[in-house]
């Protein structure tokens, strides 16, 4: 477990950090932009807006406070402003208007001191920008780096799992197989879907399954009738590993009720309770992998065994007190589902929260 926690904390601080540095080259572009087409921001007119909807972007962040899309959405009648800013679509002259209101009513007068200040010197005022551009470009970059790191932490270590399961001989099956006389249902419900010697790509899992819910990868690693599927949970936040557990017991649940013959197995990385785990394991059932030992998991895959040994779960972990095994179980059932918006609130990252 301690290998796990100090591999996630080195890979935050090696991802985020570089992600950082690449994410702030075109934000200082588009500050530069903005910057330009407002006349140093003296003048955000509403034919800007319409001209250039992408600059909406820096503007949210020039604000005392800044605004998330989706609340400045709802205050000009939309759902979110993410659509101006890639951009896709502009704003009408209603809109624009109203975005230019709210910009010019709550602009940061403090940083953008030069709007204020008329008897500032050049040198004073070019260095005023300087700072305000940096401070306005980090306010950004900071809370931009927390999205993408979700979305690039989850492809590395599905791409890690991918590359065990190719080393270990299962090839990656781009699409469902199709069974003669069998329509789609654009999901798992045959086992025969899924070739032998083969997995899949976080697909649905039909077959009587009440919700319907995907795996990140359906496996098929041998002949005969036995379908893994195999959930990838990275938790940097350890008050977040009780609804990454949850999640993947929850779906067990699930597709213990499918008319497929379903083992869920699960792969984790970095924080976790250590009671909960073993709880997870030894009175789900749910074998539980390492990312950074992912031979553990191929070995189970294709020879049975777990740890070097046949799985029996309840012979497992017998140092660890019942009682305690218990609680973790306990808090595991007791724990709801996280939402989108709490995963962004605990892991700071507010810019698509209202």
């Amino acid at each position: 477990m301690a290998t796990s926690e100090q591999r996630e904390e080195r890979t935050y601080k090696e991802l985020t950090h570089s992600l950082f540095r690449a994410i702030q080259e075109p934000l200082k572009q588009l500050y530069d932009e903005a910057f330009a087409a407002t006349a140093r921001f003296a003048s955000i007119t509403p034919d800007v807006l319409v001209a250039k909807p992408k600059i909406i972007k820096t503007l949210r962040y020039c604000l005392a406070p800044t605004i998330g899309q989706m609340r400045l959405g709802q205050i000009i009648g939309l759902d979110t402003t993410d659509g101006f800013e890639k951009p896709t679509a502009k704003p009408t002259a209603a809109q624009a208007s109203a975005l230019v209101d709210w910009f010019v009513a709550h602009h940061d007068r403090e940083r953008f001191r030069w709007l204020d200040v008329t008897a500032m010197s050049e040198p004073e005022r070019q260095l005023a920008e300087s700072y305000a551009k940096l401070w306005t470009v980090s306010l950004q970059s900071n809370q931009n780096v927390l999205t993408k790191y979700r979305t690039e932490r989850k492809n590395r270590q599905e791409r890690a799992i991918a590359d065990a399961l190719v080393g270990a001989g299962i090839q990656l099956q781009t699409r469902l197989a199709s069974i003669p006389g069998k329509k789609s249902l654009g999901g798992i419900d045959d086992i025969r879907q899924v070739k032998e010697g083969h997995f899949l790509r976080e697909k649905k899992i039909l077959g009587g399954s009440r919700k319907t819910q995907k795996a990140d990868f359906p496996i098929r690693p041998t002949a005969g009738l036995k379908l893994y599927c195999l959930e990838a949970k990275a938790v940097g936040i350890r008050i977040d590993s009780t609804k990454r557990l949850k999640e993947v017991s929850d779906k067990q649940t699930d597709w213990s009720g499918s008319a497929l013959p379903i083992t869920t197995v699960g792969v984790i990385a970095g924080m976790f309770n250590v009671a909960e785990l073993i709880a997870t394991i030894k009175l789900r059932g749910i074998p539980i992998f390492f990312e950074h030992d992912l031979a553990k998991l191929t070995e189970f895959l294709t020879q049975g065994t777990y740890f070097g040994s046949p799985w029996d779960q309840l012979a497992m972990f017998p140092d660890t007190p019942n009682q305690e095994i218990h609680e973790g179980l306990t808090k595991l059932q007791s724990s709801t589902a996280v939402t989108k918006a709490e995963r962004m609130r605990v892991e700071g990252d507010a810019d698509l929260l209202p």
